[in-house]
């Protein structure tokens, strides 16, 4: 028996070798959908170690030596011991002696081996130190041979500076001047806020700090996991390590991290399954055609065998023995290539490959069983009997998908409802693929019957054979599979990018620390054509945020609505009132009468009220300028000199009055001039929030309060931008405050789903119109400077040269690269992988079975006839080039739905971004992906027949 199956495998190699492909590809496939999501996590994990601060990811206790210090040294021992943890122990003193702030004077275990020495040697007993590198140490020239007197420091107050004590000073020598190898490194520890804003850290040994007088010594141990245990995500393998209770408690922010790392693995190596499996199905469904049609070929011979009565043990490895070993050999094969070549691979890989080892086995003794199950004289039959045969594979997916339909609806997203959209396009796959044959039957006869010989028999052979039905499914299926994840990863990537074009405003953003004025004016400077830079600032009115943006330079900014936003936040206005240098008069009519206040305590007097006029300076601050002058009755004229530096030209930005109760009645400025020339008849000024254009005084007024008379050039109130939860119609009574008792209202124009920035729950503001309309009231805080993509290299410089201090900096290109790497980016790039590979596996299959059909004698008869041979080749071809187009169309029909029903249990986003994500993938990526798979799969078919008129095929032994 085996040397016939030995026989059948050398006489049948070129056969046999498309099966061991297959098999190979199946093992290698399973290693690989087990291996790549651990090492995706593991990636992730290591990113979230990296991002995360050193108080998340290390266990530290701290203790004084005359309080708990035992127990810090019990912990350091017991730490040790442990071999998932590397402890380090740590003693200082602060002192004063090294610069002019408090130092840290520290023994910390096996300092040497995490310094470079930048001159000298490490301290190696009693009176040495090594101090570092920077400023302080060159300032004060301290080099190797220097002494220093160290005192110890203490702080008698919270909020008060370090003070020496007056316990005595110790001398001690410097040996060495160092710099940290990785200042970010774990050996470090964790460092206190006021530590880690630069406190100096000068290096010794125990013997030293034994020598300094000193009341408090600080003693710590940091416990370092070892980042496999971190990565895990598994909490309670660390509460399982035996770590001291002490030492975890005292780091709850460990446990915070270690959930976000388990969530997002879980994420991972839930969601990943959801298109491997089905890839690995349709691998194992293209390996079912395969051992078909090589059993159907072999069809006479075990119908020879029965007729002899060979047993049916011995039938049955004749007929599916050569294909048992070939999955027996080859798909451990990829298993192990896969295994052995992908980082991240282990023992669980080789187990995936024997798993789906057992699932072909199952399927090439079903196989074998549905030919040995029929009585001799029909497997003597050239065609076999059809009808009456339950569809079972149908009726199977069609339970599963319904299963986990039902477990979708119920919000799990851990078992059978992951698998819902690829299940719903497999379904429609399948039962589409059992149907359109009974459709297209009648039209095979039609054309046929009108001469058309190629067209009539190639629907005649897609439709009546079982293998041609079996091709189309599986055609649609990996069509569906492929477009369905190109859908899911285009609408992926579509919603990251615009989630990071909102929570980054632009390409490059600048923190700066400035006022708003300050930063305008620097802006405007470096880019006077506002191109490529605008300036942003952050305000709170009533509980909710405000942006407030110069939207006169709103395409700065990486948002479709900001063109609109600019043109409807910034209307229309008069031109402003410009004053040069020179001599400011404002004629004011003070229809005014002096109020009785009664009896005064001896010895008070009630000032008149006095009238100011505020500027706007050519850098954008606003200045104060006092008229010199009481309000008195009639017309009068109030006169102030302007400040020299208006020369370059300065903005009226306002007048303002403050009474102190000795007046009542209005005022109406008449005229404003400079050095004689007027520059505004006073119409159309008007106090904040109203049209009117008079001043009323009355002792109900704030006194001593600035009341201010704004020209036209200032709206009434102040469009804004809002998001629809703050009302249908927008906030209501939200204004700014302007010093005193007044407030510039806002008023909602235009409601917009988002603000960039801020998110929900906000506004949006034109930046300069709010300090115009507030005259420099309000002050929006967190200053920012946003670049466009077009903005020069250099110009955060020369920001810096315009007096604009960076402190910080955002980057889109920053976000985009983050973004890649959640898990969401990052499973949908496996499943797209899956996908190709099902692609590749539909293409192999296909065209072992079409270049096996060049030999087929089915259409012997029509030869026979004197059909020409060219005729059935052309049909023959026609046949697959069909069967592609239709599968193809078909799985995009099963992708849509599956989308339109399932696709919230696809992995698009990644917790709750802004906006929704688009209802519908973009008709581009999904029309490239559609043709590309039709092209691939009838350009491969085409080259099995194209000017190949041999009878034999290459894998058709």
């Amino acid at each position: 028996m085996i040397a016939l199956l030995m026989l059948a495998l050398r006489e049948r190699r070129r056969a046999y070798a498309a099966i061991a492909l297959l098999c190979f590809a199946i093992g290698g496939l399973a290693a690989l959908g087990t291996a790549y999501p651990r090492a995706v996590a593991d990636g992730i994990a290591d990113d979230e170690i990296r991002a995360a601060s050193a108080n998340e990811r290390l266990f530290s206790l701290t203790g004084s030596d005359d309080t708990s210090g035992a127990t810090v040294l019990a912990v350091t021992e017991s730490t040790r011991r442990l071999p998932d943890y590397t402890a380090v122990y740590g003693a200082s003193v602060s002192v004063m002696g090294f610069g002019q702030e408090r130092s840290v004077l520290t023994y910390r275990e096996d300092a040497c081996a995490h310094v470079r020495l930048v001159s000298g040697r490490c301290p190696l007993g009693a009176g040495e130190v090594m101090v570092p590198v920077g400023p302080v140490q060159q300032t004060r020239k301290i080099e190797v041979g220097t002494r220093l007197f160290l005192v110890e420091a203490f702080k008698p107050d919270p909020k008060q500076p370090w003070v020496a004590t007056n316990r005595g000073r110790a001398p001690v020598d410097v040996v060495g001047v160092y710099q940290q190898t990785d200042p970010a490194d774990d050996y470090w520890g964790v460092r206190t806020s006021e530590d880690a804003a630069g406190v100096l850290v000068v290096l010794t040994r125990p013997e030293t700090l034994n020598a300094v007088p000193h009341q408090t010594e600080v003693l710590t141990v940091t416990a370092i996991p070892d980042r496999r245990l971190l990565r895990s995500g598994d909490y309670d393998a660390i509460l399982r390590s035996k770590l001291d209770p002490n030492i975890i408690r005292s780091s709850p922010d460990v446990k915070g991290m270690m959930d976000r790392i388990a969530a997002k693995r879980k994420f991972v190596e839930t969601m990943t399954p959801a298109v491997v499996v089905p890839v690995l199905a349709l691998g194992c469904w293209g390996l079912f055609l395969l051992i078909s049609g090589r059993l159907r070929q072999d069809r006479p011979e075990v119908g020879i065998q029965a007729l002899r009565g060979l047993p049916l043990v011995h039938r049955w490895l004749l007929a599916a023995g050569a294909s048992a070993i070939i999955a027996i050999i080859a798909t451990p094969l990829g298993g192990l290539l896969v295994t052995l070549s992908t980082p991240g691979a282990d023992g669980s890989s080789m187990v995936a490959a024997l798993q789906v080892l057992g699932v072909e086995l199952a399927l090439v003794a079903l196989t074998a069983l549905g030919v040995l199950r029929l009585r001799p004289l029909d497997l003597l039959r050239r065609v076999l009997p059809t009808g009456g045969k339950v569809p079972l594979i149908e009726v199977a997916v069609l339970t599963v998908t319904g299963a986990a339909f039902a477990q979708m609806q119920t919000g799990d997203r851990t078992g059978l409802g992951i698998f819902t959209a690829s299940l719903l396009a497999v379904t429609v796959a399948v039962v589409a693929a059992r149907g359109l044959p009974l459709v297209l039957r009648p039209a095979a006869r039609r054309q046929l019957q009108r001469g058309r010989i190629v067209g009539g028999l190639a629907l005649a052979l897609a439709t009546r054979r079982p293998s041609g039905r079996h091709l189309l499914a599986l055609t649609s299926t990996a069509a569906a599979l492929f477009t369905l994840v190109v859908g899911a990863t285009d609408v992926s990537s579509t919603a990251r990018q615009t989630q990071i074009d909102l929570t980054i405003g632009a390409d490059r953003v600048l923190l700066v620390q400035s006022s708003p004025a300050q930063a305008l004016a620097a802006v405007r400077q470096v880019d006077p054509d506002g191109r490529f830079a605008t300036v942003a600032g952050r305000l709170n009115v009533s509980g909710n945020s405000v942006l407030a943006v110069d939207l006169s330079r709103a395409s700065v900014m990486r948002w479709p609505e900001a063109a609109e936003m600019a043109t409807t936040l910034r209307p229309g206005a008069a031109a402003p009132v410009e004053v040069t240098a020179g001599k400011l008069e404002v004629t004011i009519d003070s229809a005014v009468q002096p109020v009785d206040n009664g009896p005064m305590p001896p010895g008070t007097f009630v000032p008149q009220s006095r009238v100011f006029a505020v500027v706007e300076l050519p850098g954008g601050e606003f200045q104060e300028l006092d008229l010199d002058k009481h309000i008195e009755a009639g017309v009068q004229a109030y006169a102030v000199t302007l400040p020299p530096v208006c020369a370059e030209g300065c903005r009226l930005a306002g007048l303002s009055l403050v009474t102190f109760g000795a007046e009542r009645g209005t005022l109406t400025v008449q005229q404003i001039a400079v050095d004689g020339r007027p520059v505004s008849d006073g119409k159309s000024w008007h106090t904040p929030g109203t049209d009117a254009g008079k001043w009323s005084v009355d002792p109900s007024m704030a006194l001593g309060q600035p009341s201010y008379l704004l020209p036209p050039d200032v709206l009434p109130s102040l469009p804004v931008a809002y998001t629809p939860d703050l009302g249908d119609k927008g906030p209501v009574g939200a204004a700014l405050n302007l010093r005193g008792y007044q407030r510039a209202p806002l008023t909602p124009t235009v409601a917009t789903d988002i603000v960039p920035r801020v998110g929900h729950k906000a506004m949006l503001v034109d930046l300069p119109s709010a300090l115009r309309a507030t005259l420099g009231s309000t002050t929006p805080s967190r200053i920012e400077v946003w670049l466009s993509e077009d903005a020069p290299a250099d110009a955060e410089r020369r920001l810096a040269d315009a007096g604009l201090a960076v402190v910080g900096t955002e980057s889109r290109a920053d976000a985009v690269a983050q973004a890649d790497r959640t898990p969401s980016a990052l499973t949908l790039r496996m499943q797209l992988w899956a996908a190709a590979a099902g692609v590749l596996l539909l293409l192999g299959v296909l065209l072992v079975v079409s270049s096996g059909d060049r030999r087929t004698t089915e259409l012997a008869g029509l030869r026979q006839a004197g059909v020409r041979a060219t005729t059935l080749r052309r049909a023959k071809r026609a046949t697959y080039v069909m069967i592609s187009v239709l599968g193809v169309l078909i799985g995009v029909v099963a992708a849509a739905v599956a989308w339109a029903a399932a696709r919230t249990v696809l992995p698009i986003v990644d917790g709750n971004p802004w906006l929704p994500p688009p209802s519908w993938p973009g008709p581009v990526p999904l029309a490239v992906a559609v043709v590309g798979i039709a092209v691939l799969l009838i350009a491969g078919t085409h080259l099995i027949f194209v000017g190949d008129r041999r009878e034999g095929g290459a894998w058709s032994e």
